[in-house]
Order: structure tokens, then C-alpha cells, then sequence
């Protein structure tokens, strides 16, 4: 009844933040988004994790209102008017403090619900504990409100802005890309690493954004209509992919398998439609040829290029992106890598995934048309370039046919080469058939020996004997350790001998940095000023009268 009663408010609030065109309208609608996503969040408002999980939300959500907030009422009060359009009249010509100081506070009301590094601390707490099918509307849809709002008013209405802006926000964008990547390829639970893999797709996006701003103080028009566009075909393609990972998460989950990595196992034989658009999405998300997460980034490739030879400062911050989202793309294809190879190939590790059957088609169809689209979107990226352009060049106020298409021209087989896109997916779809009659017609050839169990130097081949998600992740805990800040506790118990042990128990986590070394500072700071506070909560009516006089000829000293 929850999820029936809020779904529809939620996607109808998005909807209208992206149609307001005042501060009233859009602060309203922001909020009913807020407001129905935290609803849907405490779906299963029994378990107490749940509800400190959405406590978390909610906290993180109502700081950027604040701040948002505050960032209309100072455009406001500075132009005289609510209104966009005379906001993007008169907000180049504002102080130069004051639209520094408004650009920040837009910063962090969007980049929060963005979840940009270090404001993510929410989604991954949020994603694990809503419905699946909601986590792919918060994820695929909401995030992108969030990037709406910082292109529309960051990049467009403000104006053009000083170096830093750009540099700002290309900065949070690869900490939030690298940082998503490394601690989505630590988590065994599917949902919670999809979560982390949103982190890393804002930082992208975020990187073209920051490339748009660098474009627009430096006068160049093309690198910032590149920037843009590469920003939203990505957020175009993150919410292709993503939703579809989502939805068969939840699939999964519904047959019955569970979340955790390491008890899954045999899903592509019992689950062969959701596995297969899950590797589908998983290819897309990881950045791989020829699907639309591959057509996307190198667009971000090709903008981050072009700050190369814009200048020596330029030039190392074009080299760091590149460099950093070089890093991701391969962290990112190593962690699907775990999630298809450990969840949908080899034995079932749990009784649970051995039961897992296929679930009803209403399930499985909708993210298998989600990752079709993926491979359309991936063989012809062109379809939505064109309007993706008129978007972005109207966002930046650049004249039609002023050059600038040219900067979109992607670098993809069938462009370099004069084959047309119908052309190389037939001839790809030729290729992978002919291989497959090809292993198929050898295979034939062979004689087939009997099936019988694996040598396992004398002894029974079980399950545990296979790879888990937990040994596949332990070399990139060994490598970034610096990071992660690992933990282990091995437990042995033997029986005669200290040599015969007959059980080994293990355990292992990492530290979150940003928890520990930044929010749980902070929140202690906060707890002993609310200590110090109480003291003013006597409970004497006569003393809070006092309080409220106090406060008047306060008032009214600094009113004369």
C-alpha cells in the first residue's frame, strides 16, 4: 500500500522539478520528492536498520534543501525576482562574492542528492532497504533530477564563472568516480554495490560538467557544449543500465537466491532471461565496447583531451581525469567481472540459489528492453546526440550552427571506416554466429566422454572449493589498502594438535574513511553542543518568557 500510494507521487514530484521554471515551484516539488523518496525508503519501516537508514537519508536530503534554500533566497533577493528566466538575465552581472557564494550552496544542495563524494554516506545506506524496483527510480531517475538541477542553474543560469568553479567540480566528480569504483568492489551485498557503482557514474558525469564550466570562463564553446553533452549522454545511458541492474537485483532477490555474492552461483542455467540482461547492463555500466556506457564515456575522453592543449593548469587537470577515469572503467569491468562470474556462472554455493527459478515475465522483460537499448544506444549514438546538442547548446546560450557540432563527432568503428552503424551490427551479429556454429560444428567432431567429477587431488570437490566474491575482491583490498583500512580476525580451533585444525573461522571488513575520520567527528561536535544546549531546556515557563523578551529587545536594538 506504501509503495502504490507514493510511487506515483514521487515520479510526478520529479517531473515537475524539472518543469518549474520559478524558486517557489521548484522548492516545493523538490521537497514532495524528498519528502515520498524517504517514504518509499521505510517501505519495511519494522526493521530498525531500515529506519536509521532513512534517518541518514533524510538528514543528508534536508541539508541540501537548506542550502538550496539559501541559494534562491540570495539570487532572489539580489534580482528582485523568483523567476529562471530573470535569473539568467541578471545573475552574470551579480557581485562576484555573492554568485561564488551562491554557486557553492548549489553545489552542495545538488552534489548531495547527487551523492558526490563525501556526500554519498546516504545512498548506500538507502539503496539496500528499498524495494529494488524504487532503488532503480532513485537511482536511474532521482539522481539525475539532482544533475538537472546543477546544469540548469551551475552551468547555465549563473553564467560563466571563475577557473575554480570548473576545476571544483571536475575534482568531485574523479574522487567520486575512483572512490564509488574501489568501495563497490568490496561489497558482497548486490544491492549496496550498485549502489556504490551510482557513486561512480555522478563522478562521471560530474567530470563533464566540470569540463562545461572550464569551457565557459575559458571563452571556448565547443569544449563546453562537449562537456555538457558527454554529461548528459551519460546520465542518459546511467539510467538505462542502472535500472536494469536494479530491476534484476530484485529478481534475484524474488526467486529467492538473496543479495549476498558469496551465496549465489548457477543463476545463467535456472535464470537465463535475468542473467542475461544483468551481463547485458553489467558490459554497459563497465564502459566496454560497443554498448552506450562505452559511446558515452569516450565522450568524456574526448572533452577531458581537449583541455590538453588549453593551458599548462588545464592540461594536468585534463591528464588527472583522463588518468583517473582510465582507473575506473578497468575497477569497474573487475567488479562485474565478480558479479556475473561468481553470480550467475559455476555451482550454486547456498540451497537457496540451487532453488532459484526463473521469475514471472513481467519481471524479466522490462530490464531485458532496458539493456537492448543499451546496445542501440551503444551501435548508434547519434539518435540522441542531436538533441542532446540542442539541449545543451540552448543550457549554454550558444547560437545554432555555430560550429560546435563538430566537437561531437565520436571516434567509433563505423565512422572511421565510412560503415554505417545498420551495416556493423549486421556484420557483428554475422561474426558472433559464425563463431558459434564454428565451436558448435567442432564440437560435434569430438567424441564426448562420460561427465564425471573434477580431480581434486584424491580428495571431494564441494562448493566452497570455488572461487568466491570475498577471494576475488582480497588482491584490490591488498593493493588500495591505504584506503580501505582492512581489518581481519582469524579464528582457528583444532582438535589434538595445533597442525589438525578442524575449523577456521574468518573475518574480515574495511574501514569507511569518510564515516570515521569525517561525519563521526563532526556528529560528536554536534552531540556536545546539544549537551551544552540542554541546559537552556529548564522547563520553566517563566524562563522561556524571559527568552522570548530577551529576544525582542534584541530585535528591536538592531531594527533602530
Amino acid at each position: 500500500r506504501t509503495i502504490l500510494t507514493f510511487v506515483p507521487l514521487f515520479v510526478g514530484s520529479m517531473a515537475l522539478v524539472t518543469a518549474a521554471a520559478d524558486a517557489i515551484s521548484f522548492l516545493v516539488a523538490w521537497e514532495a520528492m524528498s519528502l515520498t523518496s524517504y517514504a518509499l525508503v521505510l517501505t519495511d519501516s519494522h526493521d530498525p536498520a531500515v529506519l536509521r537508514s532513512g534517518y541518514i537519508y533524510l538528514v543528508m536530503t534536508h541539508v541540501g534543501a537548506v542550502c538550496l534554500t539559501a541559494a534562491f533566497l540570495l539570487l532572489g533577493n539580489a534580482t528582485g525576482s523568483w523567476e529562471f528566466a530573470t535569473w539568467a538575465r541578471l545573475a552574470p552581472g551579480l557581485p562576484a562574492g555573492l554568485r561564488n557564494g551562491v554557486f557553492l550552496l548549489l553545489v552542495v544542495a545538488f552534489g548531495g542528492k547527487a551523492a558526490l563524494v563525501p556526500l554519498h554516506v546516504w545512498l548506500p545506506r538507502a539503496h539496500p532497504v528499498a524495494p529494488s524496483h524504487v532503488s532503480g527510480l532513485m537511482s536511474g531517475v532521482m539522481l539525475k533530477v539532482a544533475v538537472f538541477g546543477l546544469a540548469l542553474l551551475g552551468v547555465g543560469i549563473l553564467g560563466p564563472g571563475p577557473l575554480w568553479w570548473g576545476l571544483a567540480v571536475l575534482g568531485l566528480g574523479l574522487a567520486s568516480a575512483v572512490l564509488g569504483v574501489l568501495y563497490a568492489l568490496m561489497e558482497h551485498d548486490l544491492k549496496r554495490l550498485l549502489a556504490y557503482h551510482s557513486v561512480e557514474n555522478m563522478g562521471i558525469i560530474a567530470m563533464g560538467l566540470g569540463v562545461a564550466l572550464i569551457g565557459r570562463h575559458a571563452h571556448l564553446p565547443q569544449l563546453a557544449l562537449l562537456g555538457l553533452v558527454a554529461a548528459l549522454f551519460h546520465t542518459l545511458n546511467h539510467a538505462l543500465f542502472k535500472t536494469a541492474l536494479f530491476l534484476d537485483a530484485g529478481s534475484v532477490q524474488e526467486a529467492g537466491a538473496g543479495r549476498n555474492l558469496d551465496g549465489l552461483g548457477g543463476l545463467l542455467r535456472s535464470m537465463p532471461w535475468t542473467m542475461g540482461s544483468l551481463v547485458v547492463a553489467a558490459i554497459a555500466i563497465s564502459g566496454l565496447p560497443p554498448l552506450n556506457g562505452f559511446a558515452s564515456e569516450w565522450l568524456t575522453y574526448q572533452a577531458l583531451l581537449r583541455l590538453v592543449p588549453a593551458g599548462r593548469g588545464l592540461a594536468l587537470a585534463g591528464m588527472a581525469g583522463i588518468l583517473g577515469l582510465a582507473l575506473t572503467g578497468g575497477l569497474a569491468a573487475a567488479c562485474f567481472v565478480k558479479v556475473s562470474g561468481v553470480g550467475a556462472l559455476a555451482r550454486p554455493r547456498q540451497s537457496a540459489a540451487a532453488g532459484a527459478h526463473e521469475v514471472a515475465r513481467a519481471m524479466w522483460v522490462p530490464p531485458l528492453v532496458l539493456a537492448a537499448l543499451c546496445v542501440g544506444l551503444g551501435l548508434v549514438p547519434g539518435v540522441v546526440l542531436g538533441p542532446l546538442e540542442r539541449v545543451a547548446g540552448a543550457t549554454l546560450g550558444l547560437v545554432p550552427g555555430a560550429g560546435a557540432a563538430s566537437a561531437l563527432r565520436l571516434s567509433l568503428p563505423w565512422e572511421t571506416t565510412g560503415i554505417s552503424p545498420a551495416v556493423f551490427g549486421v556484420v557483428a551479429l554475422l561474426g558472433v554466429l559464425g563463431a558459434s556454429g564454428l565451436l558448435a560444428a567442432t564440437s560435434r567432431r569430438r567424441p564426448r566422454a562420460a561427465v564425471g567429477e573434477p580431480w581434486a587431488c584424491g580428495g571431494a570437490l564441494g562448493v566452497d572449493a570455488q572461487y568466491s566474491a570475498t577471494a576475488y575482491a582480497k588482491p584490490f583490498r591488498q593493493v588500495f589498502g591505504v584506503l580501505y583500512q582492512p581489518v581481519r580476525a582469524v579464528e582457528t580451533h583444532s582438535a589434538v594438535h595445533p597442525f589438525f585444525r578442524v575449523r577456521v573461522v574468518y573475518e574480515g571488513s574495511i574501514t569507511p574513511v569518510f564515516d570515521r575520520y569525517l561525519y563521526a567527528p563532526v556528529l560528536g561536535a554536534l552531540l556536545v553542543l546539544a549537551r551544552h544546549a540542554r541546559r537552556v531546556q529548564s522547563g520553566s515557563l517563566r524562563l522561556y518568557l524571559g527568552y522570548v523578551l530577551v529576544t525582542l529587545v534584541l530585535l528591536l536594538a538592531f531594527a533602530h
